[in-house]
C-alpha cells in the first residue's frame, strides 16, 4: 500500500508532544536521569525476551524517547527507529547525540507511520512494537502488522507491550477503588481520568484479544501478563505485600496486572 492510499491516522501526531514524552511516559524519570541509559521495566522485560545479537537488524516502531534503540545498538544491533511524532523524533535525537560515536552510527531514526513501513521485504530480526497498539484503531492496527509481517525475515521476532489489561480496569481497578476509598483515598470511577493524554488510546486490548489478533496474521504467538509497577510507594507494609502479590498468582493476576506482553514469531523456514 502506497502512502497516497493511506487515510490520516485517526490520532494525529502532534497529539504527542515533547511534554506527553518527557513527563507522562513511563520511563520519564528514568530518562531525565540518564537520558535512556537507565531502562525502566516497561522496556527491560521486552529487551530480556528479545535477546538481541550483534549484526542483527532490528525495528523500533514507535521509538519515543530511543531508549530501546540505544540499547539494541549496544548489543551490537543495527537500530532503524521510527515514529510518526515529530516531537519523539526531535527528543531521541537529541539523547543519542550525546552517546558514544561507534553506538550512534548503528542508529538510524526516522520519521515514518506504522502503516506503510519504508523498508524491504524481509529486512529485520527483531521488531519491537512497545506501546504502540493502543494508538491504533483496529483497522490501522491491522495494517501495521501487515507491513510488520512484510518486513521480519522468516522466524523473525515481534515484540508487543501494550496497556491497559482491560480485565484490570473492568475487575481490579474496581476493587482497588474500593478499597481505596474506605482508607480515605478518593480516586475517578474510570482510571482513565488519571491521565491527561486518555483520548490517545483508541484500542484498548485483553490478553485474549492481543493474542487473538496476532494469530490471525499468522505469527505463532506468546502472550502474557508481567507487571512493570513499583508498589513501594505504599507506606502500609501488609497492603503492599497484598498488592504485589495479586499481579503475580495465577489466575489473579489476569484482573491485577495492568500490563500485556507478547512475543510473536513469523513462521518460515
Amino acid at each position: 500500500m502506497s502512502e497516497s492510499n493511506v487515510q490520516p491516522p485517526a490520532v494525529p501526531p502532534e497529539k504527542y508532544t515533547r511534554d506527553y514524552f518527557e513527563q507522562w511516559c513511563h520511563g520519564a524519570d528514568e530518562f531525565r536521569a540518564s537520558s535512556g541509559s537507565v531502562l525502566p521495566k516497561r522496556l527491560r522485560i521486552p529487551l530480556d525476551r528479545a535477546h538481541i545479537q550483534p549484526g542483527q537488524h532490528v525495528l523500533d516502531i514507535g521509538c519515543g524517547r530511543g531508549e530501546v534503540a540505544l540499547h539494541c545498538a549496544r548489543h551490537g544491533a543495527f537500530v532503524w527507529s521510527i515514529d510518526y511524532a515529530a516531537a519523539a523524533i526531535e527528543l531521541a535525537a537529541e539523547a543519542l547525540a550525546r552517546v558514544e560515536h561507534d553506538v550512534r552510527r548503528r542508529i538510524t531514526l526516522m520519521q515514518a507511520d506504522a502503516r506503510v513501513l519504508p523498508f524491504d521485504d524481509e529486512s529485520f530480526d527483531v521488531v519491537f512494537m512497545l506501546d504502540v497498539v493502543e494508538h491504533l484503531t483496529p483497522p490501522e492496527l491491522d495494517q501495521a502488522l501487515r507491513e510488520v509481517k512484510r518486513v521480519l525475515r522468516p522466524q523473525g521476532m515481534l515484540i508487543v507491550h501494550t496497556m491497559p489489561n482491560l480485565w484490570y480496569y473492568a475487575v481490579g481497578y474496581r476493587l482497588y477503588r474500593f478499597v481505596q476509598r474506605m482508607r480515605g483515598v478518593s480516586l475517578p470511577a474510570d482510571p482513565r481520568d488519571r491521565w491527561p493524554f486518555k483520548d490517545v488510546h483508541v484500542n484498548e486490548q485483553t490478553p485474549l484479544s492481543l493474542w487473538r489478533t496476532l494469530r490471525r496474521h499468522g505469527f505463532e504467538t506468546q502472550v502474557w501478563l508481567q507487571t512493570t509497577q513499583s508498589y513501594r510507594y505504599e507506606r502500609n507494609l501488609v497492603v503492599r505485600i497484598g498488592m504485589e502479590m495479586l499481579v503475580r498468582l495465577p489466575l489473579l493476576k489476569s484482573v491485577f496486572c495492568n500490563d500485556i506482553f507478547a512475543r510473536a514469531r513469523k513462521p518460515g523456514a
